[in-house]
């Protein structure tokens, strides 16, 4: 236990120097040595823990999602979950600018729909749950995709610098258009559970 304490306070500084670096500079531009040198740890601790700089802002991005998924109750609790996205967003431009020019938009888009395709499965499934109806596997799927597709670009278009509306009108329209879609079909086109 300690030692996955230990590891996980490593990947943690590795993370933190990485994200300072592409404060200051592209991503393209680091190196592991001015990691590794920033945060005070060697070369074969960066490489036990990650195959290559890459893989670290992988992680990263993993851990932001997996850090709303346990942070907040996204059935009942959308609008700060919503509310945290927008400001990460906003506070981690540069860096998101910076992860976009290394692997390309689409990759980060990418990365960004499996997580929120996941996070919206989540909230249709303690919908369904809630309501006592379920919808068919392909309409779920395609609901989740289709919600979760808006969002990604939405957030796109956020770290491309564009800001159609203001924070909080974005948090109220989203999440009501992602809470009557989902109610919506599930009260138009879902069955009784257990049927």
């Amino acid at each position: 236990m300690r030692y996955e304490a230990a590891s996980m306070r490593t990947r943690r500084a590795l993370a933190e120097s990485l994200k300072k670096l592409m404060r200051q500079k592209p991503f393209s531009k680091i190196t592991v040595t001015e990691i590794v040198a920033d945060c005070g740890v060697n070369r074969k601790t960066f490489y036990y823990h990650f195959e290559d700089i890459y893989a670290l802002l992988r992680w990263i991005f993993e851990e932001e999602a997996d850090k709303i998924m346990h942070e907040f109750d996204l059935l009942e609790q959308p609008e700060e979950a919503m509310g945290y996205v927008l400001d990460y967003v906003s506070e981690n431009r540069e860096m998101l600018s910076s992860a976009c020019a290394a692997f390309g938009s689409v990759e980060i888009e990418n990365f960004f729909l499996a997580g929120f395709t996941g996070m919206t499965n989540t909230v249709v499934l303690q919908s369904e749950e809630k309501m006592g109806r379920v919808l068919p596997d392909r309409l779920r799927d395609y609901l989740c995709k289709f919600l979760a597709e808006a969002v990604c670009g939405m957030l796109m278009s956020l770290i491309n610098g564009m800001e159609p509306l203001e924070r909080q009108r974005m948090i109220d329209y989203s999440t009501l258009i992602i809470r009557t879609a989902i109610r919506g079909l599930i009260s138009d086109r879902g069955v009784p559970a257990g049927t």
